[in-house]
């Protein structure tokens, strides 16, 4: 009878470990990334961002779809910019306790952001790869180049997701 109840609660802290990584329904990260934008032909500009990206999972362990809203600094004028987001997972780290350890994923974005000297603005195309941990806090490396000026944006972002369901006790 123990092992019985020693594999079942086993299986608890298993179903329990795979749970917390991209599961199934919401998550609203909040992200504050520095980095810098490059002009080609011109130095480095410092680049600041803040972001709000709401996230659904469409494949529960696997693939989420989002949408980044939020503000940037170029080293000139703030603006604004938005877009869709797409994140897969592709590797989960080991278990520890009864938690995974970390997640490494890829994401993309395709971001339109205001740009007062420009007349069309901003079309921003890129992804990166992000490292997370508990489905709370992730910190990414992102390269995106502007469509419309021949731009380089890089970031280094942290974030932290305020709508973490809250995982039951046993």
């Amino acid at each position: 009878m123990r092992r019985y109840a020693f594999l079942i609660l086993l299986g608890i802290l298993y179903e329990r470990t795979q749970a917390q990584e991209f599961p199934r329904g919401f998550s609203l990260p909040i992200e504050l990334g520095q980095g810098f934008n490059q002009p080609v032909g011109s130095p480095p500009l410092y680049l600041l961002t803040l972001q709000v990206v709401p996230q659904v999972t469409l494949i529960e362990k696997r693939l989420r779809l989002g949408a980044v809203l939020g503000g940037f600094y170029p080293g000139a004028r703030v603006g604004g910019l938005a877009g869709p987001r797409l994140t897969l997972k592709l590797l989960e780290g080991p278990p520890i306790l009864s938690a995974t350890s970390f997640n490494l994923h890829l994401l993309g974005e395709f971001l339109w952001a205001t740009a007062p000297a420009l007349e069309g603005g901003r079309q921003l195309l890129g992804g990166g790869i992000g490292l997370g941990s508990s489905d709370l806090v992730t910190v990414a490396f992102k390269l995106h180049r502007d469509l419309n000026q021949p731009a380089t944006w890089f970031q280094v972002s942290i974030g932290y997701n305020i709508a973490k369901p809250k995982i039951p006790s046993l």
